[in-house]
């Protein structure tokens, strides 16, 4: 899932590695995609992140290139985001953007997620997400996740959610669904 839509009619693989050094993150990710156009989105991305007060701000910019594109699509594109999350005791607001100037030759594409989530115990999370997408040359849509994430051990986490947005009318992509997940860091 990404952007509150499926990106693969089965499972989805996102190998992902990157060096930390201070507050900035340099790396690189793949992952597996259905889509008539391309096999994968490999992603090539700086990033950074800091404190303003009690606020984590983040920022980053990705340069994606579609695997295994089929000729005549364009297979490059500039992503730039930006985060801020605040927390609370337990609970924590969030907010997140995406923005490419020419997703993939479609034209201007605008996420923006927000939503609140809660540390229900040690390493059990309960989480809410509101999302508006807008695209140039495909359908805007929002979406709504629900989750649960649990960490196992140390570097395991698991999680659930349930995905949902109002433009199911549009097929498989959109319809709702339920994800579940294991993140691994080492």
């Amino acid at each position: 899932m990404a952007q509150g839509i499926s990106q693969t009619n089965g499972a989805q693989i996102i190998p992902r590695a990157f060096v930390r050094i201070g507050a900035v993150k340099i790396g690189g990710q793949w992952r597996n995609i259905s889509s008539p156009a391309a096999n994968g989105v490999a992603a090539f991305f700086l990033g950074f992140d800091g404190k303003l007060g009690k606020t984590k701000l983040e920022a980053r910019a990705a340069y994606r290139v579609r695997t295994g594109a089929i000729r005549g699509f364009k297979s490059r594109a500039w992503e730039f985001g930006a985060g801020a999350g605040r927390s609370f005791g337990k609970a924590m607001v969030k907010l997140n953007a995406e923005y490419s100037p020419d997703e993939f030759g479609k034209g201007k594409s605008l996420y923006v997620e927000l939503g609140p989530a809660l540390d229900v115990d040690k390493g059990t999370r309960l989480s809410v997400t509101l999302g508006l997408r807008e695209r140039h040359g495909g359908p805007d849509y929002r979406s709504l996740n629900i989750g649960i994430s649990k960490v196992l051990d140390r570097g395991l986490i698991v999680e659930a959610k349930y995905y949902h947005t109002n433009r199911s009318d549009l097929g498989d992509t959109y319809r709702r669904r339920v994800v579940l997940s294991a993140r691994l860091t080492l």
